[in-house]
């Protein structure tokens, strides 16, 4: 799955097409899902259901744009389209940036690190770079400074949203990832191209 910052990203190119009236509860909602992260005795199959998993795709994506229409022009409306763009972001990502991953990871004849190490080495050091030069961040990072935390009945609780978010924005602070190997299966570019491309995919799905 995609880290924070290239979520919020495709968040952020959403708005070219639709607009919303609370942007902080949408960013907030766009991080959400993985607060079942900071879950007492959290377990893999909290993140399935906060994440709306189906093993069919198809399925997987409806239960996301289900959230969203259901919730649409509610209260905590904007959370929950965030919410969903979430789910969404990395339902495209898996089909995409996810795979190519897997494929040039498989054909490196002398990988350094396992596939899981690598993948996290990979996209955390790649987020820590989108942090210091995407031209939003620090936009966003007011919006998100200034929302106000709350949860999804059944799938994340407000205190969990909260505390995701106050993870999220101080996750940079040491400037650098705590992964310290090269770069070697996605690149800076791949996830510009991804921001985009998931944005345009998600409005059409929406739409």
């Amino acid at each position: 799955m995609p880290l924070p910052i290239v979520h919020l990203g495709v968040a952020r190119n959403l708005l070219n097409n639709i607009k919303f009236k609370d942007i902080s509860s949408y960013y907030l909602g766009a991080i959400a899902p993985d607060a079942v992260h900071m879950r007492e005795n959290y377990k893999g199959e909290n993140k399935r259901i906060s994440h709306l998993h189906s093993a069919d795709r198809d399925i997987w994506k409806a239960n996301a744009r289900e959230l969203i229409l259901r919730n649409y022009g509610k209260r905590n409306g904007d959370f929950c389209f965030g919410y969903g763009v979430h789910v969404l972001t990395d339902i495209f990502w898996n089909e995409t940036v996810y795979s190519m991953f897997g494929m040039r990871y498989d054909e490196d004849k002398a990988p350094i690190q396992d596939k899981s190490l690598a993948y996290y080495n990979d996209t955390d050091r790649l987020d820590f770079e989108l942090h210091s030069k995407y031209e939003h961040r620090p936009e966003i990072w007011n919006y998100l400074v200034n929302s106000t935390a709350v949860g999804i009945d059944g799938l994340v609780n407000d205190n969990e949203v909260g505390a995701w978010n106050d993870r999220t924005l101080h996750w940079f602070d040491g400037g650098e990832s705590q992964h310290k190997n090269p770069i070697r299966y996605i690149l800076y570019d791949d996830l510009l191209h991804f921001i985009e491309q998931a944005a345009e995919k998600i409005y059409e799905y929406l739409s």
